[in-house]
């Protein structure tokens, strides 16, 4: 089968990646297209450039400013990812995002499946609009939130397709570097605003609150914008890039603070304490991952009271709180990766 990916950002590599891995192996023609956004082509190129039947194409930027967003990820890609379709043989196909459904629209009604987590993000309905079927992975619909009638909610988190224990197995390999112990350190994250979905949030969300850390607990730091380190607190770990296993570093963290709510999320299923600092706690997913998970924002919790119970929580209990949130939503999400193929009609031979 030939069968056509589309990658607009790390996330979405993330979720299709296992997904992608199985699809090689089993012998399907892929066609992944993607958009040229950060180090996320360096980081598809090396993990999955010299895979078989895997073909590659960078198609549009993204330069992490509102303008490009909207010109050149959106309106130029729309011309460029045309052009790029005339002649390749594709039987379905794959995206987060309403291009490549319209684009397969346009060239005879291929089958077309999205999933995403924001059913009220601005492309929602020309998604639902133009695929063949249309998911958002929030688990479960949320009282008095209007969903579209052709969205199929997907029983499950986005971030549960390469999280899940089928997919992911965490290595302590990965703490050596920056001299760490399992527990005894929080994972930081401070995200760039310059996107859509960051409309209308402030930078430094995180430094805002620097100041109230504990001095007792290491603090590992994945900082954006590079040229802002200065500003925060100097004792704290700077993640070297490239960086090397980044879930396993969240997996053994004690607790994740992030102001990006996508790496919040994946602590969180991932059975880690974590905070989301940002403005998007009215989103389905992060409503979901409150209610399965140990995720909070300042909603549903005082950061202040979080942190303090980060601190005085042992690692014997924290490792115990962990088994026990994976193991329950593991008996409540579904595979997304397995609930693809069967999408496709396709079975997971090898």
């Amino acid at each position: 089968m030939n069968i056509w990916i589309d990658i607009a950002h790390t996330p979405q590599y993330n979720f299709y990646k296992p997904l992608i891995l199985s699809l090689s192996k089993n012998g399907h023609t892929l066609y992944i297209t993607y958009l040229k956004r950060g180090k996320m082509p360096q980081i598809i190129k090396k993990e999955i450039g010299n895979m078989p039947n895997i073909l590659l194409y960078g198609i549009g930027k993204h330069r992490m400013t509102r303008w490009s967003a909207y010109i050149e990820a959106n309106l130029l890609r729309n011309i460029q990812m045309f052009i790029w379709k005339i002649g390749k043989p594709i039987d379905a196909i794959l995206s987060n995002g309403y291009q490549s459904p319209m684009i397969g629209k346009i060239f005879g009604n291929i089958p077309s499946y999205t999933f995403g987590d924001d059913p009220h993000v601005f492309d929602s309905k020309p998604k639902v609009f133009l695929a063949t079927k249309a998911h958002t992975c929030i688990y479960k619909a949320v009282d008095g939130q209007k969903l579209p009638k052709r969205l199929h909610v997907l029983p499950a988190l986005k971030e549960w397709a390469y999280l899940s224990p089928n997919y992911f197995k965490p290595s302590l390999e990965a703490l050596k570097q920056y001299n760490l112990t399992p527990k005894e350190y929080i994972f930081v994250r401070e995200v760039s605003v310059g996107t859509v979905n960051y409309k209308g949030q402030k930078q430094g969300a995180v430094l805002d609150v620097a100041h109230l850390f504990p001095k007792d607990k290491k603090v590992l730091f994945s900082l954006e914008k590079k040229n802002t380190q200065s500003l925060y607190p100097d004792n704290w770990i700077l993640l070297k890039e490239p960086i090397n296993d980044i879930l396993s570093l969240i997996y053994y963290s004690a607790g994740l603070v992030s102001s990006g709510d996508s790496m919040a999320r994946e602590a969180a299923v991932l059975g880690v304490p974590s905070y989301y600092l940002g403005i998007r706690t009215y989103m389905p997913a992060n409503i979901a991952a409150q209610e399965v998970a140990n995720m909070h924002n300042n909603t549903t919790m005082p950061f202040q009271q979080w942190l303090e119970q980060v601190r005085t929580t042992s690692k014997e209990e924290a490792s115990k709180l962990q088994t026990q949130i994976r193991t329950k939503i593991n008996n409540t999400f579904i595979d997304i990766p397995r609930y693809i193929y069967s999408l496709l009609g396709l079975k997971e031979d090898k």
